[in-house]
């Protein structure tokens, strides 16, 4: 079903005023929420904790902008990218930039791997910019400058293809998506002489631009690289597009094929959402943490070092060894890995994405009892601190009344995952090319990694 055939839908995608109005309301938000981070800090570990819920703006960015964006990704496509205020920043600094050719650095993937490595080791788990409303706000003002110099310099919007971690997130994540954006009739782009969504002349046009994300809409594959901007929409003189339904998980039954560099990038975010979920029971916590912790003892180490130390562990080693075991026995079996670990890193999204939705699900309910105080105490630290001296307790009743539903679809999320993992181990091309010796460990190994959230949610939630 082509959703652009209603009247109102089209309306709204093919006018000139968007993504650009929303786009310009983003970035106010954006402003304003940087502003209510700036000037609330601390070196309290444990104050920290309760100050990332009780001031307004970083309540907002980690508990449901974030969570949001993860959901809409899974089940929309990459929807946020159409109205990012980087997408704006970047694009207004090329009109003006020197718009010289992205390296071949670049164009490999490893500069968003490596960024999102920076972000997640020191930013997150070293720097805490997630619990600290004045380093999450210069975090995000860091963003935007990053956006702005990538577009002075480099052509098009080499910041949202190139460098942007969260956007590369959202493309793989919509890979799961029950929706796609394509040509509506490929031989009507084939008849088309001027090729106006594609043409150099539209590339910093500030509406009907070509696409500027070297996409020609009559050879989209699959989800992951269109940030769903609708400039072709209003590019093409025939309107030839259209956004459509599809079955949910499509495009992992097709060619799909894995740059080394999304493999790298799939290996940090699958050890991280391993933590996310693992660290809301006390018990898979201790269990997890265990080995990073005893390393960081071990060496002496303290503080946030400490931190980055059990990043380490967590998001590079321990899921690394989980990808190499995998490559390994492909390669004593088969003799070949490569193939075999791109193909793992496929099988193990669908499960990724619906352990982040878990996530997300469980993050947005539990922070409910915060938002009673945040209004008359935007910056947060009068209830943080009411909180710790123990002058203020939480009303958790509809935390507490929302446990079985929130339990019911993470068990729901999970087995959905697993039932789409195991007909893409069958119907998968990707999977079907393998030699059969090798299917036996890399059946295994994607199961293992679901059982991690499996035994969780079932052991914890029920």
């Amino acid at each position: 079903m082509n959703l652009l055939n209603a009247r109102c839908v089209r309306s709204l995608l093919g006018s000139r005023w968007f993504p650009i109005v929303p786009q310009l309301i983003m970035l106010v938000v954006f402003g304003l929420l940087i502003a209510g981070g700036i000037g609330v800090s601390t070196d309290n570990p444990d104050f920290a904790k309760q100050l990332r819920n009780t001031n307004l703006a970083n309540l907002i960015i980690w508990s449901y902008w974030w969570p949001l964006i993860i959901i809409a990704a899974i089940l929309l496509g990459r929807v946020w990218c159409m109205v990012c205020p980087m997408e704006l920043v970047t694009s207004l600094a090329g009109r003006i930039g020197l718009r010289q050719k992205a390296p071949q650095l670049f164009k490999s993937g490893w500069v968003i791997t490596i960024f999102y490595a920076v972000i997640l080791l020191v930013g997150v788990h070293t720097l805490t910019v997630h619990r600290v409303p004045e380093r999450m706000a210069l975090y995000l003002l860091m963003l935007l400058v990053v956006a702005a110099i990538v577009g002075l310099i480099f052509e098009k919007r080499a910041f949202c293809s190139y460098v942007c971690p969260v956007g590369h997130l959202l493309g793989l994540y919509a890979l799961v998506s029950p929706f796609e954006w394509r040509a509506d009739d490929v031989s009507v782009c084939k008849a088309c002489k001027t090729k106006d969504c594609v043409v150099k002349k539209n590339h910093y046009r500030i509406t009907g631009r070509s696409c500027t994300s070297n996409l020609y809409p009559a050879t989209i594959k699959d989800n992951r690289d269109c940030l769903l901007c609708t400039q072709c929409l209003k590019a093409c003189p025939s309107g030839n597009l259209r956004l459509s339904t599809r079955r949910p998980f499509a495009d992992f039954f097709a060619a799909v094929e894995l740059r080394a560099a999304q493999v790298g990038f799939i290996v940090l975010v699958s050890g991280f959402v391993v933590y996310e979920i693992l660290s809301e029971w006390k018990a898979s916590k201790h269990i997890l943490t265990w080995v990073p912790d005893h390393i960081a003892d071990a060496l002496g180490i303290a503080g946030p070092m400490a931190g980055f130390v059990s990043a380490v562990v967590m998001f590079v080693i321990f899921p690394g060894i989980l990808f190499l075991t995998v490559g390994v026995l492909a390669k004593v079996l088969s003799g070949g890995a490569g193939a075999v670990v791109k193909t793992f890193a496929l099988l193990v999204l669908p499960t990724m994405a619906g352990a982040h939705l878990i996530k997300a699900i469980l993050k947005m309910t539990s922070r409910i009892p915060y938002w009673p105080y945040v209004f008359s105490d935007p910056k947060g630290v009068a209830t943080a601190q009411k909180i710790l001296d123990g002058t203020l307790v939480l009303d958790k009743s509809v935390p507490g009344a929302l446990y079985p539903v929130v339990s019911c679809s993470a068990a729901a999320v999970l087995l959905i995952a697993l039932t789409a993992t195991l007909l893409i181990f069958c119907k998968s091309p990707a999977v079907r090319k393998l030699d059969a010796t090798v299917k036996v460990p890399l059946l295994f190994g994607t199961l293992a990694y679901w059982s991690i959230f499996g035994l969780t949610v079932f052991v914890w939630r029920f």
